[in-house]
């Protein structure tokens, strides 16, 4: 799954007690606010936080339940690292030891800093204290690493962070992390430091002196790391090994971030026509959710609730291929989520035409989510055997 250029990034660990852990990491590099600073005579460097601004997603900055969770940080040893690579979900960073980490339960509020005019509203933000001895004593403070972005960025390769935490079934969240919000930099890490110099008019944050690395979109290489362990989510597990691809299951599964998806097939779908060519007007395909796995209050607000939109493919050797209903319209078409029925409807009317035509080969359909690189939600579908209920 490409995750080059999304517009945001995922931090955090979830253990769903239906689809196993899911760990959502990133490497990112960074940028300096400006080229030759002057951090003045006598520095004494106070601290150092790597803030990470929450995105609204949809109304969601998280998927989940929020727990205190350790977040870790390492350096990024890795020379090759570029934003001209393309990374993928599961690509990786060569990285050093551990920075710091602190054990944070993100909060989902703004908050002010200063009073009247100086008033700072800030969006919802993980931040990470990192030990400042570490980068005073790797030279981050030292003017002549920030001449040029070569130098830079081969004097500082990037972070990795990530969670080491291992939550317990139904606890732990994915954030949705906002890297290169660029108005202003919500996302940077931050030297407080002292010296001879007062950098800056005063503001919210009053004469204290600071010097930001930001994410730039642009010139900054970032992606997030996922890693699903569907060991534990035993049909899951059971239907990935299975390799009788025509066994029908009681339900089956789609999983965002890269994981699991569910192929469906029609194998009598040919002889509809042994009576006589038809003229196909309408064919739905409906998928029922498993109520029960809706887990919290049974809508689509729930701790882990539902996509709100599939979609459907064509399976093919070359790959998914576009369906072609898709081109009608996302009115025609459907694949949204149905909150009081808690099913998804696709119109399917031409793919199903062609097939009968035999200008299409029926080797079935794929279930997948529209949202694959952005939410971490999953979905779990009643299969062809298994009787509705309700």
């Amino acid at each position: 799954l490409l995750m080059t250029g999304q517009p945001l990034n995922l931090l955090g660990a979830i253990n769903d007690p239906i689809f196993g852990t899911t760990t959502a990491s990133i490497f990112t590099q960074f940028e300096p606010a400006y080229y030759y600073p002057s951090f003045g005579k006598n520095i004494t460097l106070d601290s150092v936080v790597l803030s990470l601004a929450l995105y609204n997603n949809g109304g969601k900055y998280y998927y989940g339940a929020l727990a205190a969770e350790k977040f870790a940080v390492y350096q990024v040893s890795d020379p090759a690292f570029n934003v001209s690579s393309p990374y993928y979900s599961n690509s990786t960073t060569l990285y050093n030891t551990e920075i710091g980490s602190a054990y944070i339960k993100p909060r989902v509020v703004s908050e002010k800093i200063g009073t009247g005019a100086d008033t700072l509203i800030l969006p919802p933000q993980l931040r990470i204290k990192l030990p400042a001895s570490y980068f005073w004593n790797s030279g981050f403070l030292d003017s002549t690493n920030y001449l040029t972005p070569a130098i830079f960025q081969n004097f500082f390769k990037g972070l990795y962070i990530t969670t080491t935490s291992a939550p317990s079934s139904g606890q732990g969240a994915i954030l949705y992390i906002d890297l290169t919000d660029a108005n202003p930099f919500y996302s940077h890490l931050t030297f407080y430091f002292r010296s001879s110099l007062k950098l800056g008019a005063a503001g919210p944050l009053g004469r204290d002196t600071l010097f930001n690395l930001n994410v730039n979109t642009g010139t900054c290489a970032h992606y997030s790391h996922i890693a699903h362990d569907y060991s534990n989510a035993t049909d899951i597990n059971t239907q990935i090994n299975d390799k009788d691809t025509m066994h029908q299951e009681n339900d089956v599964y789609v999983h965002t971030l890269g994981g699991v998806r569910t192929k469906i097939t029609f194998p009598n779908l040919k002889h509809f026509f042994d009576d006589g060519k038809k003229a196909i007007n309408k064919a739905e395909l409906i998928m029922h959710v498993e109520p029960n796995s809706i887990i919290g209050n049974g809508t689509n607000t729930s701790t882990f609730s539902c996509p709100n939109q599939l979609i459907v493919w064509v399976a093919d050797s070359l790959g998914p291929l576009v369906i072609p209903d898709y081109y009608e319209g996302a009115a025609y078409f459907g694949g949204v989520y149905d909150s009081i029925n808690h099913q998804y409807t696709f119109n399917i009317a031409r793919y199903v035409q062609q097939v009968l035509n035999g200008t299409r080969k029926a080797e079935g359909l794929y279930i997948m989510t529209t949202s694959d690189y952005t939410t971490a939600n999953r979905v779990q579908l009643i299969g062809g055997s298994k009787a509705l209920s309700g």
